[in-house]
C-alpha cells in the first residue's frame, strides 16, 4: 500500500463495507493531488454524496444538515476565512450553540478553533464536501454563486418562453439590460428548476444582502438562493416583459400572465409584483396543466369521505361547495369531482380564472375581465348552452352567487368554491354576499371543507418513541405507533414529500335544511352535521396520523 494517505484518511474505517484493501489501493494510485477519499469515490462513481452520507448519518447516529434552513445570522458568528479554512458551512446559531456542516464530523481542529472564535458550543451536522463549497459561495461570494448556477444550468432543462412582446421605446435602456444573456439564463434557470422541485409558488424578494429566491414547495417556503442585489433589477425586469408588465412602473402592484416550456411541455405562470421598501417583490403561481386530473380515490381521503363525496355527486341538481384557505387544494378536488361525473351523456361547462388544468371532453372558459368577461357575465351565457353540471372556479360576489344558486334551483348540478374555514360557514357565507337563507336551503347538497397535510417521506419516516401530549392521549389508543419527521436527500431533508386532503363532508339533511331556512348560525348547522355523522377535519386529520402518513406537528 502506498505511504501517501488522504486528507479525510478516517473515511476508510468508516466505509469497511464499501472500501476493500483492492480498491482502496487502486484509488491511492488514481486520485488527483490533494484529492480527498470522498471526492475520489464520487469521482471515479464508486459511491454518490447521498450513499456517503446515509452511511455515515447510519453509522454514527449524526444528523444531516438541511441546507434550506440555513441562519443567515449563523454567517454572522463565523469569518469567512475559518469558513473555508476548515471547510464548514454555519446552519444555525443560538445564543448556547452553533450549528454547523461537515464533512468531516472528527475535525477537532475545527471545533476547537470555532468554539474559540464564537464562545460557543459546537454541534456537527454532516453535508457532502460539493454542496458546502457551493453553499459557501452563496452566503459568503452571492455574485461567484450566480456564475456557478448559470454554468450549470444548461443540464438543468430545456426551458423556453413561449411568448415574447417588444418594448415600448422609452424603456429600451431597461430592456436591454434586462434582456442580457446572463440575466435571460438566470430568469430561465429559477424558473425552471422551481417547476421541476414541484413548487407551487416562485418568491423573489428584495433585502438588505441581496435578492432572496424561495420555492414553495408542499406549502411550506424554503429558501434556495440568494443572488447580488445589483442583479435584482434586471432580473424582475425580465419577468416583467416576459409576463407583459410594465417595466418602468415601479411603483404599483401589476399582474400578469406568461406561458414557458420547460422539456417542451407548456406551463402557465401568473405573476403578481408589489413595490416595497427594498424594491419590487415578484410572486410567480405556476399553473402546471401537465398535471393530469386524480381520481377522488387518489387525493388521500379516507373511504368514508370518498363514498360521501360519490353519493352527493349523484344529485343532478343543487349546489356543491368545497370551502378552505387560498391553496388548500379546492380546485383539485373540484376536478377529481368532474372526473368522477364526467361521461359522454353529461355536457359539463367551467368558467375559471384562471383554467388550471386541462381536461378533455369538457368546455372550459377562462375569465377575461378586461374584455368584460366575468364569473357572472360568463355563467349567463353558460346557462344558455344547455348545461347538465357547471363548474364555476370562485364565488366572489352577490352577482355570480346569485346567479350559481337560481342555476342549481332551475335542473342544473352547480360545483363551486368559497373561502370560508369549515363547512357549516360556508351557509353564512352565502348569507353575508347576499342571497336569500331559503335558497340556499332550497339549493345546497353538501359543502366540503379541505385542508392539505404533508405527507411523511416514506424513506425517512422514524418511530417517534416519545409518548403524546397529555391533551392528544385520549385520541390515541395505546399502542399505536406514532411516526416523525426524520430527513434525507428524497426529501430535500424536510421529512416530508407530498401532500393529502383531509376534509369534512357535511351533507344537508332534511333536519339541516330547515335550519338553514330559518337562518340559524353556524354553530348550531355544524351541531346538526355532526349528528348526522359528520367528522371535522381535526378527526380526519387524526385517522392519517394514526396511520403513520403524517405527524401530530403537522395536525397541531
Amino acid at each position: 500500500m502506498p505511504d501517501t494517505n488522504f486528507p479525510d484518511e478516517w473515511l476508510v474505517h468508516s466505509l469497511e463495507g464499501v472500501l476493500t484493501p483492492e480498491l482502496l489501493a487502486e484509488l491511492r494510485g488514481k486520485a488527483e493531488p490533494q484529492a480527498t477519499l470522498w471526492q475520489t469515490l464520487v469521482a471515479q462513481k464508486i459511491s454518490t454524496d447521498e450513499q456517503i452520507l446515509t452511511a455515515l448519518s447510519g453509522r454514527f447516529r449524526l444528523k444531516l444538515a438541511d441546507v434550506h434552513q440555513i441562519d443567515p445570522a449563523a454567517k454572522e458568528r463565523v469569518p469567512e476565512q475559518v469558513a473555508r479554512r476548515y471547510q464548514i458551512l454555519p446552519i444555525r446559531a443560538t445564543d448556547s450553540y452553533l450549528e454547523v456542516a461537515t464533512a468531516n464530523p472528527f475535525d477537532l481542529d475545527a471545533e476547537k478553533a470555532l468554539a474559540f472564535a464564537t464562545a460557543r458550543e459546537i454541534r456537527m451536522l454532516l453535508l457532502s464536501p460539493s454542496k458546502i463549497a457551493e453553499k459557501l459561495d452563496e452566503l459568503y461570494r452571492p455574485e461567484k454563486a450566480v456564475d456557478k448556477l448559470l454554468e450549470g444550468m444548461e443540464s438543468s432543462a430545456e426551458f423556453e418562453h413561449l411568448q415574447e412582446r417588444q418594448p415600448a421605446d422609452e424603456i429600451a435602456a431597461s430592456e436591454a439590460e434586462a434582456s442580457q444573456r446572463p440575466v435571460v439564463r438566470l430568469v430561465d434557470l429559477i424558473i425552471s428548476e422551481g417547476i421541476l422541485a414541484r413548487s407551487s409558488d416562485i418568491h423573489i424578494e428584495p433585502e438588505e444582502g441581496g435578492v432572496a429566491v424561495r420555492y414553495r414547495i408542499d406549502g411550506v417556503l424554503r429558501q434556495v438562493m440568494k443572488i447580488p442585489r445589483q442583479a435584482g433589477l434586471p432580473l424582475i425586469s425580465r419577468i416583467k416583459i416576459m409576463s407583459a408588465l410594465d417595466i418602468a412602473d415601479r411603483l404599483r402592484p401589476q399582474d400578469g400572465r406568461a406561458r414557458v416550456a420547460v422539456n417542451g411541455q407548456p406551463i402557465d405562470l401568473r405573476v403578481s409584483t408589489l413595490p416595497a421598501a427594498l424594491g419590487e417583490k415578484v410572486v410567480i403561481r405556476i399553473l402546471d396543466s401537465r398535471a393530469t386530473v386524480k381520481s377522488l380515490e387518489s387525493l388521500g381521503l379516507n373511504a368514508n369521505e370518498t363514498d360521501g363525496i360519490k353519493r352527493l355527486l349523484e344529485n343532478h341538481e343543487g349546489i356543491i361547495l368545497v370551502t378552505g384557505p387560498t391553496g388548500s387544494g379546492k380546485t383539485t378536488t373540484l376536478y377529481s369531482c368532474i372526473n368522477q361525473i364526467k361521461s359522454e351523456g353529461v355536457n359539463i361547462v367551467t368558467v375559471e380564472d384562471p383554467v388550471e388544468y386541462r381536461m378533455q371532453g369538457i368546455v372550459q372558459v377562462q375569465v377575461q375581465e378586461k374584455a368584460g368577461l366575468t364569473f357572472a357575465s360568463a355563467l349567463r351565457s353558460i346557462l344558455r348552452q344547455d348545461p347538465n353540471v357547471v363548474l364555476v372556479g370562485e364565488i366572489r360576489d352577490r352577482e355570480t352567487a346569485q346567479i350559481a344558486v337560481q342555476a342549481s334551483l332551475t335542473g342544473h348540478l352547480v360545483l363551486s368554491t368559497l373561502h370560508t374555514n369549515d363547512a357549516a360557514n360556508a351557509v353564512t357565507r352565502l348569507v353575508d354576499i347576499g342571497v336569500e337563507a331559503y335558497k340556499i336551503a332550497a339549493a345546497l347538497r353538501g359543502v366540503l371543507a379541505q385542508r392539505l397535510m404533508r405527507k411523511l417521506c416514506p424513506t425517512c419516516k422514524e418511530v417517534w418513541i416519545e409518548a403524546p401530549p397529555d391533551r392528544l392521549k385520549r385520541w390515541i389508543p395505546k399502542g399505536t405507533p406514532l411516526y416523525r419527521a426524520a430527513g434525507c436527500p428524497d426529501c430535500a431533508m424536510t421529512g416530508y414529500r407530498g401532500r393529502f386532503s383531509i376534509v369534512e363532508v357535511l351533507t344537508v339533511t332534511s333536519e339541516m335544511e330547515r335550519r338553514i331556512a330559518s337562518g340559524e348560525t353556524a354553530d348550531h348547522i355544524a351541531a346538526a352535521a355532526r349528528r348526522a355523522g359528520m367528522k371535522g377535519l381535526w378527526e380526519s386529520g387524526l385517522e392519517h396520523v394514526l396511520r403513520g402518513e403524517s405527524t401530530l406537528d403537522e395536525l397541531t
